[in-house]
């Protein structure tokens, strides 16, 4: 049996569960034909929820991009066209003539998955430039348009201001103010470099509402998971604070009592070890993560790991042997490298997994 917590792979069907009220919100949106940006901090479930908001609506032509990889302006681009060919669903020949009809300089190639042997298309990319892909798609996708509503979604939008050789917001903007039935959907987990994208003097200033997604209610997690766990709502509860009510987080733990104790009573103990097996697990990683930062990067970590508030007392300062100027300097420079976050002047760090790891075995 399938566990019915999935953390490693997107939630979907029976498996997904709550966000009613941003599923909603989105519909809406699509429906209008207007454009969204969501914003929320990583595993907290943004791409499953857009996911599924579309996945069995028929209504919209779905065209989900994952652009966390992206190097270059070429990968944008093919990235787009490789989304486009694997959104249209049906019979392969079928999807294969309609989309041959429509591309106009994309040629398509079957390819079989190894593991499954399934046929798919893709396009081949090999002669063409980074405008002429980025035209292909958007006349493929505006023809496609007249005759039905498309959605657009690209996910960690914010890596194309990593991108040094073309300013991929304002070439999008052109693209994003034709008279089309389309919505764009612009997910991200880095909020500094996505709101900087949208910022005021911005080429997609106005262009696009933000939403920020906040942690699942803890109501829907009590009533999904007590149809395959003996756990009260206390236990629960207790789950949801530990984890600061991340969406991935909450997921393993489950997944892990699922697997080794969906026949006993849940206790604060199973949870405990839970929490610790998966910290564990993750521990080299962040090990390698934490070599990387100057000893001065270090202490402030562990500090901030260990105490959240007030690291810049006297107590915790003495405690670290590092100076206010060189904790301020090091806090500075693992915000820059998105190690840590910062919201109305407090410090924290947004991957509480990683947050528990240094609290637990650094300090």
């Amino acid at each position: 049996m399938n566990s019915p917590f999935p953390y490693e792979t997107y939630a979907e069907n029976e498996s997904f569960y709550g966000r009613e009220v941003e599923k909603e919100k989105i519909l809406s949106f699509a429906n209008t034909s207007t454009n969204l940006v969501i914003y929320s901090k990583r595993r907290l479930g943004k791409s499953s929820l857009v996911r599924e908001v579309f996945r069995e609506n028929k209504e919209y032509l779905f065209i989900y991009c994952d652009m966390f990889d992206i190097t270059s302006k070429e990968d944008f681009a093919s990235n787009l066209l490789h989304s486009l060919a694997s959104s249209i669903k049906g019979d392969i020949k079928v999807v294969l003539k309609r989309l041959s009809k429509l591309f106009k300089r994309v040629s398509l190639v079957y390819s079989a998955d190894p593991q499954t042997g399934k046929l798919s298309l893709k396009p081949d990319l090999k002669a063409l430039s980074f405008q002429e892909m980025m035209d292909e798609f958007f006349n493929t996708v505006f023809e496609l348009s007249k005759k039905q509503k498309i959605v657009i979604a690209l996910d960690e939008f914010q890596q194309i201001s990593t991108l040094k050789d073309a300013k991929i917001d304002a070439i999008l903007r052109k693209y994003i103010q034709e008279n089309y039935n389309i919505s764009y959907i612009f997910l991200g987990s880095k909020r500094h470099m996505l709101n900087r994208l949208f910022e005021y003097g911005a080429p997609l200033f106005e262009e696009a509402t933000s939403m920020q997604l906040e942690s699942i209610k803890q109501e829907d997690i009590n009533n999904y998971v007590s149809k395959h766990l003996n756990i009260s709502d206390e236990i629960v509860e207790y789950i949801y604070d530990l984890t600061d009510g991340e969406t991935k987080f909450i997921q393993h733990i489950f997944h892990i009592l699922f697997v080794y104790h969906k026949r006993k009573e849940i206790t604060i103990s199973l949870v405990d070890e839970a929490i610790l097996e998966i910290i564990h697990a993750k521990s080299s990683g962040y090990k390698i993560l934490f070599d990387t930062f100057s000893q001065f990067q270090k202490k402030a970590f562990k500090a901030l790991s260990k105490y959240s508030q007030n690291i810049h007392s006297k107590d915790v300062l003495d405690e670290y042997n590092i100076s206010k100027g060189s904790m301020q300097s090091a806090l500075k420079q693992l915000y820059q490298r998105e190690i840590i976050d910062k919201e109305d002047d407090v410090w924290f760090i947004p991957d509480r997994t990683l947050e528990l790891w240094g609290k637990t075995l650094l300090n």
